[in-house]
């Protein structure tokens, strides 16, 4: 190693604390940033260049660097989104977080030549803006940020562990297997972005519909009994009602998990649904009413109705004991809980008709 070499080494072991200072702000800094601005992803890493990698570095291209500050990607961060599009939308955000080195910042999925393997992220070049927020030891540091999508990076990933990090003396089957998973993976993100904008776009149509009440005919799904949960009003009604008899709040949770009970009970559509709350909602509330009254908690799910709703129907419909033990046994997958739970129930129901 030449001496130009060796200094830039005394430079990055003299200036590891501040890079590590530096790692923690900008983490902390995209995180909050990126919630914010309503953009979830999967994982915002960073990490500090290892000294024997550094020095690796400098071995094969030495030449290109004058001093520690040409190396830009002694700290290194990563932002890996759900969708393709994401990327765009989180690097409009970094225009308005760092100072952005034009000239080095590469968009790789832009440079890509179509003819070799390869499925690249965005790369910025960046540091912090000397806006009198940051000591000035830590706004004279440029790094990286790369982002990608999950699939950008698994393909990055795999590609790393392969050994294979240009086309160049490859061999051509191989060259050709990469361009095939390169395309099937870009061809994945734009499918993942297309469904979920269809699923967007189906949820805005159910929750029209349920303000509407057009939703009748609707299938029950995921989709649709979210949104009716959230929308409508005699559900809502009961759910806050419900809410009420102990002070909790109420944290919504996906009640997917209950399609597969609505199906015992022949709940196939939103109309079926709503039948069952103009029906049950009153016994619905007696049970929540004896369960919850001396709870604890703090938080019930934002299924809570239909949890009630459920258990009223059962009665109401005299299912016999052996079929509740059934319907519970779907959610508790346990007989014997079941049967225990499928006996309060009865005993709780039989009080409420005492005293009606």
């Amino acid at each position: 190693m030449n001496s130009k070499c060796k200094s830039i080494m005394e430079e990055y072991n003299a200036s590891r604390r501040d890079f590590a200072e530096l790692g923690n702000i900008v983490s902390n800094l995209l995180k909050i940033s990126l919630n914010d601005a309503g953009i979830r992803v999967m994982a915002v890493e960073h990490r500090i260049k290892e000294e024997g990698s550094l020095a690796r570095k400098l071995e094969l291209k030495g030449d290109k660097y004058s001093s520690l500050d040409d190396v830009t990607d002694i700290l290194g961060a990563r932002i890996i989104c759900y969708f393709s599009d994401d990327v765009d939308r989180v690097a409009e955000l970094m225009q308005s977080l760092f100072v952005i080195d034009s000239k080095n910042t590469v968009d790789k999925r832009a440079s890509h030549n179509p003819d070799s393997f390869g499925y690249l992220s965005l790369h910025y070049i960046v540091s912090l803006p000397d806006n009198g927020t940051y000591a000035e030891n830590l706004t004279d540091k440029k790094f990286e940020i790369q982002i990608r999508s999950i699939l950008q990076h698994t393909w990055a990933a795999i590609n790393h562990d392969l050994g294979y990090k240009s086309e160049f003396g490859v061999p051509k089957n191989i060259t050709r297997a990469f361009s095939r998973v390169a395309g099937l993976l870009e061809i994945a993100d734009d499918q993942f972005v297309n469904i979920r904008d269809t699923v967007s776009s189906y949820s805005q149509e159910i929750k029209r519909k349920i303000a509407n009440n057009e939703a009748r005919d609707v299938l029950i799904d995921m989709v649709s009994l979210r949104e009716y949960i959230r929308a409508n009003k005699q559900m809502k009604e009961l759910v806050e009602k419900i809410a009420s008899i102990c002070n909790c709040e109420i944290c919504e949770i996906d009640p997917q998990n209950y399609i597969e009970q609505l199906t015992y009970l022949e709940k196939y559509t939103i109309g079926d649904l709503q039948n069952m709350v103009e029906e049950n909602s009153d016994l619905a509330f007696e049970l929540a009413e004896k369960s919850l009254e001396n709870s604890q908690r703090d938080l019930l799910p934002s299924s809570i109705g239909l949890r009630y709703l459920c258990r009223a129907e059962l009665l109401n419909k005299n299912y016999p004991l052996e079929k509740i033990v059934e319907f519970i046994n779907i959610s508790v997958s346990n007989e014997g809980r079941a049967g225990q739970q499928a006996m309060r129930l009865m005993k709780t129901y039989n009080e409420i008709t005492k005293e009606n």
